[in-house]
């Protein structure tokens, strides 16, 4: 790869350091966002790439990695694949050059077969079958002429491919002369889109050497699933043939456009969490076969090192040197990391080496490489602990949906946070601070070799044994790395280490680390034995991931052969004695009294074994005689020697042998011989050791076939032998999915040819390994059933391993149109493939931009569903679900893939896998924060009902309802949770306590909920799940789960929407129409029927027969005309296509969906249910509105609804006010429901609950919010009481309520967390609620009940008054010390509390508590005197809002202004009026204020200016009495007069703009509604007349005798309800509607 660096370096500028090698044959980049979006747009390429500023080259190297995720602001990576010129000069036959055919030989055109019928594929089996046998013939039988159409151009053939397969053209790179100016640019492509299982090209370049293909960078490839992550696909086949046959799809496609893919491997193919393959084409092979070879060799000889060069690097050769002592511990580790996929300057998966020594002694003290670091450092107690826990926890299990423990004793090998502790000393202080503690201390990073080894539980890394500099630091203030004091240098003690990773101590025991870390204890008894068991390898994660552990051999590794061993330089010495000496020795025992062999040994083998055996030694004893006698045997006398002088030089012979023969002793005499062995001799060593060498070759390594070299004949190349060369390389593929954990010690850049080989060795003894579908497909395309002699032994094949037969079971050869055929038997796929692969190749090529685009996205998603669920099985759910996942977790399409998809897809589910696998989704979804398009569907009652039947109402109840409430506050899922999470602590125990309500959670008490659900976005498997029930099943069915206390039966649920007239499958296939109908909102009547196994809070369900309230079963009442107004306004909206929701609408339309749907349910879940779950919710809920000072603060609104919310004499609601509106409203429609049994035993407990006296005189938030709400709720309450109930719970109220919130609010001693400002809101709302309690039970009963509790609220305003006479001083003397007023056991003063009592009751809040009381305790608040006795007034109005002043009219003609806050009057004008002008009869203002008009008994009407009291305008407007005036808008007038006479005015023109005439009886009465006059006469007829269009015909109706008895004598309209208001002369009220 070294070559194509270099040209990327000198074509496109990329500096070195920006470049790595990556996995199949390309090189990563690390470029400039920018810079590529030039190249996307066909910009000109600059000259220099833009180069990173302020980051080392350590840090680039490290955003290179694979693992690394989070790269800098504005940088990305690329892999670029290059290809040079002058290797693609040679010719290519039956390419795109010829006349354009299908990769199958088919030409293209009208009449190419449909391979998916049975027809057209038996239709193409029969054509290639005769085309192929004829051309089998031809090339036997026929001589190839001279004058046949040569070869295109491979160079030509591979730009036109590339062009056509990727979508996007050639752009010129370089100024090189040589380059012609066109030739930088192909023909445009034929398409600009790529099949979605291609991976894109960012762009396609050419400079005058080189093509160049820059592609995204994928982060995972096929090869890191198995390697890393083999659970994902180890529990479903058909995720295997998913992937192979999406590789199909885009093997196709490239045959299609006459691009071949390669000798692919599993790194070819980039893969991502939901399996979604991309094929990137390996373009290497394209270069002239003969060289290819040559930069194959170059390419290994770059990656293995100079230690081996040219040879191929896999583990057999490798351990075959190593044992051998050809090359050194360092280079074999290095070549295992290397197998093992680790990549050098990756801090999640940097090569490791084993430390050897602790430092602590002169060239230290070996370590036990018995036993991982990890175990060294943390002890075996502290790991048994571990697994033991751990286990324990496997084995007990958990909850559905927990994530388990697995047991293990390690975590890694090593960690990244280590590799940075390592590197400290050469990294950037950024990154250390990123990755390792966030603030800089780097005293705390060690400060030595010694403190190093002895703190890492990891192993180490080679730049301790290579690299001098990593011991010297860059950082000013962290001193270089120690080194121990036996060495002088740096240089120095990278030798010594090295030095001591070659020494024999640890040659002898490195195969036991190699076991721990590499090999067979990493898994099964003997890692647990070695308290090895590592959790990546154990916890069968599904996420893909590029780094772990890699197990590469499964048998224990052998040792290494350390010294001479079994060959030593001298032969043994042979001493032979006499036969007294035998006899003696004989004896004696062994020569003096020792066994020489066993004095001590430094082999492995020899050590230890003979020691103390007498066995062995008798087998040693019995062999030496054995000698012996065979020597004495075979002596004659010739051989003798002379019986004087020397004998002949024996080195045999001991001296004391040679000693006797010099003594004379009898030559005749049988001498006996000794061979004396050297310590440690082994003689069956050499046998022992090649033995296991070939047991670990033979069952860990599988060792491959002998190796055929290919023939040396290489004819032309075509395109058909490149196209079956991929078929071969594809089937190889599949066999390594299945094969690859015996396949690591190939390594990465094996050859196709070496690939083969171990693969059909492999297939030939396990092909029941392979999945049974895949079996026979594997069989066709290795070609299993020939010899490799017949198949590669006089192969001719420029490429490819050999050439298939041009017929195979009645079958042309194999490509990837004809496999992907549903008629092609080799590999079955399953029929749903080809509609689920359009599904997802929809679902990544359409990303939404916005909302409408995602709700269109949907909708287009969701008309293939239905077709794809009829016949898909559970395996291919598998594979579709994380699809649906994503799309739920999408903030454009989360909201529209709830509503369009749950149903489908929950129903293909069951309950309980759709409980396990979209229930965290969709709290996902509920959850999201911000303003999500479309999300009121989510609230509507028919998708309420599919979550209800899909889901089981348990779970709905118990993790979807409480975010279905928290919507009615108006606040975002993450901000109620942040909310709730301070609000209480959750508290069960006795009625007066109620059960949970202090939980800040809205999650209520179903236990079988789980606390946590796991993460399915990485992979779905049904199979790692629980037993199903029998009659369950992944289609249909409601499942019965645990029996809870409460049981649920669903009667007339069904599956179509609650909201819409018609369902899902009904639904038409126009996308308009089915849309539309899906979003159409009425009145739910689906039935919801509930049978309760436990009693109410309270004692109201005595009287329930059965447990079935009747209004759970039917429809409920009528709800507010606002949410009709709401509906239609929503109705209104989805007709019109070109208006778009703002943010603010749709809130709106959520809010009221919410609470409509929240009204729907309680009405459908019966009491218990909804006091349990709804209730109690929605007070929890109730609280949240009122917590925080921003919650607090008085707002001004016109709204006249909300006075009914925040306080009765005060119209100043706070924010909190306009929040729990709709809280309040659901509530209050519930007790509507049960009756008052919800109030006062649910509601009434609540708020005791929430004002009751604290454990400290501390007041928290908590408190504070809980005293607020409380008295709110009371004042919602006091208004639904009967008269008789109010009266009951009078004395409770007293007593629980009012009393401790009279307490907290006057108390000098306990501060407000939100100051002033909250103790005031209490104290206006506290007011409200007295003065409403007051007001309900009449002047009698005040003076009887209520004495106590108005003395200590008014005996607040005397507190700080009480305080200063007791200390003597103002306010600043009232220091803390001082005892409590109410009990000698409280506190201290808090100065806080005092500045906010005086703040808050001042003088406006005394005449704010005055005036209502005053009223109610019988007494009026003031009385105006000063008017003639002689003159009466006979008529009052009133001023319109903001002014409060009263206009009265005596019979003087004289008009009074009077301001009820201040004595006397404010002015009077009198009306300069003729005698015949009569008496005042009416008086009414203007709405503005400005004018007001007098009616008179003759009929005149006066128009004054309120402001200066001149007489604007005098007219007679009746003949006789004007009996009633009203103002509108619009300076318009009403009058009737008894002259029958109804007359509309403007105060400009003196001509009526209306004249009504009544025919039989005058309009004494009448009210002004909108544009509408609705009046009344003494016959009791109401008629209704419009204010401004004459044209409209009065409608005119008499009341009944049943409903109105009497003479009407006054009227007047409710605007809110639509109500009248009737007043007879008998002195009843009517209200009628």
């Amino acid at each position: 790869m070294e070559w194509l660096i270099a040209s990327i370096e000198r074509d496109l500028g990329i500096d070195r350091k920006q470049l790595a090698v990556g996995e199949g044959s390309q090189v990563v980049a690390y470029v400039p966002v920018k810079w590529l979006n030039g190249l996307r747009e066909r910009r000109p390429v600059p000259s220099s790439c833009p180069r990173p500023e302020g980051v080392g080259e350590d840090e680039v190297t490290t955003f290179l990695q694979r693992s690394v995720s989070k790269l800098p602001a504005g940088w990305t990576r690329v892999s670029v694949q290059g290809l040079r010129k002058s290797r693609l000069r040679y010719p290519l036959s039956g390419g795109p050059g010829s006349p354009p055919r299908r990769p199958d030989g088919l030409p293209r055109g009208d009449g190419a077969p449909d391979l998916d019928s049975f027809c057209g594929f038996m239709q193409h089996v029969a054509e290639q079958n005769y085309r192929n046998l004829w051309r089998q013939a031809r090339g036997k039988h026929a001589r190839p002429r001279g004058g046949e159409r040569p070869g295109t151009s491979c160079l030509e053939t591979v730009k036109r491919s590339l062009s056509r397969a990727l979508g996007c053209g050639f752009l010129q790179v370089g100024a090189d002369p040589s380059l012609p100016r066109d030739s930088g640019h192909s023909p445009a492509p034929v398409s600009g889109e790529t099949h979605p299982n291609l991976l894109p090209a960012e762009a396609l370049l050419e400079s005058a050497q080189a093509l160049y293909v820059v592609q995204p960078f994928c982060r995972y490839s096929l090869r890191d699933l198995l390697t890393y992550s083999p659970a994902k696909l180890a529990s479903s086949h058909a995720k295997v043939l998913f992937v192979l046959f999406q590789l199909l799809q885009a093997m196709r496609a490239c045959h299609r456009q006459g691009l071949a893919c390669g000798s692919l491997t599993l790194a070819h193919l980039a893969l991502d969490e939901r399996l979604c393959a991309q094929l990137r084409v390996s373009l290497s092979d394209y270069e002239r076969p003969e060289e290819a070879a040559g930069v194959r060799g170059e390419e290994v000889r770059v990656a293995e090192g100079p230690e081996r060069c040219g040879r191929p690097e896999e583990l057999r050769c490798l351990l075959t040197d190593w044992v051998h002592g050809r090359i050194s511990n360092f280079s074999y580790l290095m070549g295992l990391n290397r197998l093992a996929g680790r990549r050098p300057g990756d801090p999640n998966y940097h090569p490791v080496l084993p430390w050897v020594v602790d430092f602590t002694a002169p060239y230290g003290k070996f370590r036990d490489l018995r036993k991982s670091k990890f175990r060294l450092n943390k002890g075996d107690k502290q790991l048994d602990f571990t697994y033991e826990m751990t286990r324990e926890a496997f084995v007990a299990g958990g909850q559905a949906g927990e994530q388990l423990h697995v047991p293990h004793h390690i975590s890694d090998v090593l960690s990244d946070i280590t590799y940075y502790v390592y590197k400290a000393r050469r990294t950037a202080r950024a990154v250390l601070c990123s990755h390792v503690r966030s603030q800089w201390e780097p005293n705390e990073y060690p400060a030595s070799m010694e403190r190093m080894q002895s703190w890492t539980p990891d192993e180490c890394i080679p730049e301790f044994y290579t690299d001098p500099t990593i011991f010297q630091s860059i950082h000013p203030d962290m001193p270089d790395l120690d080194i121990p004091a036996w060495c002088s240098s740096y240089r120095e003690f990278i030798d010594v280490h090295r030095k001591l990773l070659e020494s024999k101590e640890v040659s002898l025991n490195l195969h036991h680390w190699l076991d721990l870390t590499f090999g067979c204890k990493l898994t099964g008894k003997e890692a647990v034995k070695a308290k090895n068991v590592c959790l990546q390898l154990v916890d069968g994660h599904t996420h893909l991931t590029s780094y772990g552990v890699v197990q590469l051999f499964d048998q224990p590794h052998p040792q290494r052969l350390v010294g001479e061993g079994g060959h030593p330089p001298e032969a043994p010495a042979v001493a032979r004695e006499t036969a007294e000496r035998r006899s003696l020795s004989r004896g004696a025992g062994p020569v003096n009294g020792t066994v020489p062999e066993t004095a001590g040994s430094e082999g492995p083998w020899g050590a230890g074994r003979d020691c103390g055996d007498p066995s062995r030694e008798e087998d040693l004893e019995e062999g030496t005689e054995a000698l012996d006698s065979l020597s004495a045997s075979d002596k004659t006398p010739e051989q003798s020697p002379p019986a004087s002088g020397p004998p002949p030089a024996d080195p045999r012979t001991t001296p004391a042998r040679a000693g006797r023969a010099r003594g004379g002793g009898d030559p005749h005499e049988p001498e006996e011989a000794k061979i004396f062995l050297p310590e440690g001799f082994n003689p069956l060593q050499a046998l022992e050791e090649l033995e296991k060498l070939s047991n670990f070759v033979s069952r860990g390594l599988y060792g491959p076939l002998p190796d055929t070299a290919p023939g040396d004949c290489c004819p032309p190349l075509s395109f058909s032998q490149l196209l079956q060369r991929d078929m071969q390389a594809f089937g190889v593929l599949v066999a390594e999915i299945f094969f690859a954990p015996r396949l690591r010690s190939l390594g990465p850049a094996a050859l196709l040819h070496q690939r083969y080989l171990a693969v059909r060795k492999l297939c030939l003894h396990h092909l029941r390994d392979i999945a049974a579908p895949l079996q026979h497909a594997v069989a066709a395309l290795l070609q299993l059933h020939r010899g490799p002699e017949e198949l590669l032994g006089a192969r001719a094949q420029p490429v490819g391993l050999f050439e298939y037969q041009p017929v195979s079971e009645g079958l042309p050869p194999p490509s990837p149109a004809q496999l992907l055929s549903p008629c092609c038997p080799i590999i079955p796929f399953p029929s749903y493939f080809d509609t689920l692969h359009r599904f997802i190749c929809t679902y990544r090529s359409q990303p939404a931009a916005d909302g409408d685009q995602g709700r269109d996205f949907v909708f287009c998603l969701w008309q293939q569903l239905d077709q794809l669920l009829e016949r898909l099985q559970p395996e291919g759910l598998e594979i579709l679900l994380p699809f649906v996942l994503g799309l739920m977790s999408n903030d454009l399409t989360a909201v529209y893939a709830a509503w369009y998809l749950f149903e489908p897809i929950a129903r293909a589910l069951g309950p309980r896998n759709t409980h396990r696998y979209l229930l965290k989704p969709l709290i996902g979804v509920y959850e999201k924060p911000g303003y999500l398009c479309g999300r009121f569907y989510l609230y509507t009652d028919c998708f309420v009902v599919q979550l209800i039947v899909r889901l089981g109402l348990q779970p709905f109840l118990g993790s979807l309802l409480p975010h279905l409430l928290q919507v009615l506050t108006g606040q975002d899922g993450a901000e109620e949770s942040q909310v709730l999470g301070a609000t209480a602590e959750d508290e069960d125990g006795a009625p007066d306590s109620p059960p949970s309500y202090a939980s800040g959670e809205l999650k209520d008490t179903a236990e079988h909920v789980p606390s946590g659900l796991l993460d399915f976005s990485s992979g779905i498997s049904f199979s790692d799940q629980s037993e199903l029930a029998d009659n369950e099943d992944f289609q249909d069915g409601i499942f019965p789960g645990e029996q809870e206390p409460e049981s649920v039966s669903v009667g007339k649920l069904s599956d179509k929407s609650s909201n819409s007239e018609t369902s899902a499958e009904d639904r038409t296939n126009d996308s308009d129409s089915r849309e539309r109908a899906s979003l159409r909102s009425l009145d739910s009547n689906h039935d919801l029927k509930l049978t309760e196994g436990f009693p109410l809070l309270g004692s109201q369900e005595e009287d329930q027969e059965d447990g079935l309230e009747p209004a759970a079963c039917c429809t409920p009442p009528a709800s507010d005309p606002r949410d009709t107004e709401t509906l239609t306004e929503r109705h209104g909206l989805e007709d019109e296509d070109d208006e778009e929701l703002n943010e603010g609408k749709e809130q709106k339309i959520l809010l009221d969906t919410a609470c409509k749907t929240v009204k729907w349910l309680s009405a459908k879940l019966g009491p218990t249910v909804s006091s349990r779950y709804i209730v109690r919710n929605l007070l929890r809920l109730l609280t949240t509105c009122y917590f925080g000072p921003e919650k607090q603060q008085f707002v001004m609104t016109g709204d006249p609804d909300l006075s009914r919310v925040g306080n009765i004499y005060e119209r100043r609601p706070v924010v909190g006010d306009l929040m729990a509106k709709p809280v309040l409203e659901c509530l209050m429609y519930v007790a509507q429901l049960y009756g008052e049994p919800v109030l006062t035993y649910q509601c009434l407990t609540y708020i005791a609950y929430l004002v009751a006296p604290g454990n400290s005189w501390r007041l928290n938030s908590r408190k504070e919010t809980g005293l607020l709400s409380g008295v709110v709720l009371m004042q919602k309450i006091i208004v639904y009481l009967s008269d008789t109930t109010l009266m009951d719970v009078l004395p409770k109220i007293n007593q629980d309520v009012l009393l401790p919130v009279l307490e907290a609010l006057t108390s000098p001693n306990t501060s407000f967390p939100s100051g002033a400002q909250a103790r005031s809101v209490l104290c206006v709302k506290t007011l409200s609620l007295i003065a409403l309690v007051c007001l309900r039970i009449g002047q009698e009963m005040v003076t009887q009940h209520m004495s106590d509790t108005l003395r200590r609220f008014f005996a607040g305003f005397s507190v700080l008054p009480d305080l200063r006479e007791q200390v003597g001083g103002v306010s600043e003397d009232l220091v803390a010390g001082g005892a409590g007023l109410w009990d000698q056991n409280e506190p201290a003063w808090d100065p806080a509390a005092l500045e906010e009592l005086e703040k808050v009751f001042n003088l406006e809040m005394a005449y704010s508590a005055y005036i209502p009381f005053n009223c109610l305790i019988g007494k009026p608040i003031r009385i105006f005197d000063g008017f003639d006795s002689r003159n009466p007034i006979i008529a009052v109005t009133l001023m319109p809002a903001p002014q409060c002043s009263i206009i009265t009219g005596s019979a003087d003609s004289i008009l009074r202004f009077i301001d009820p806050r201040q004595p006397g009057l404010q002015h009077e004008f009198k009306l300069n009026t003729n005698a015949t002008a009569g008496l005042i009869r009416c008086l009414a203002v203007s709405p503005s204020g400005r004018t007001v008009a007098v009616g008179f008994s003759s009929g005149y009407i006066y128009l004054l200016d309120t402001r200066t009291g001149l007489i604007m305008k005098v007219w007679q407007a009746h003949e006789s009495d004007i009996l009633q005036l009203k103002t509108a808008e619009g300076n318009v007038l009403v009058s009737s007069s008894t002259d029958h006479s109804l007359t509309i005015w403007k105060e400009s023109d003196p001509k009526p703009f209306h004249h009504y005439r009544s025919p039989s009886d005058p309009v004494h009465a009448f009210d002004l509604h909108g544009n509408e006059i609705v009046a009344g006469t003494v016959a009791n007829r109401i008629g209704i007349y419009s204010l401004l269009d004459p044209t409209v015909p009065v409608a005119i109706n008499k009341l009944s005798s049943e409903n109105f008895r009497g003479t009407l004598t006054s009227l007047g309209i409710l605007p809110a309800k639509r109500l009248l208001l009737l007043g007879s002369d008998n002195g009843v009220i009517r209200l009628l509607a």
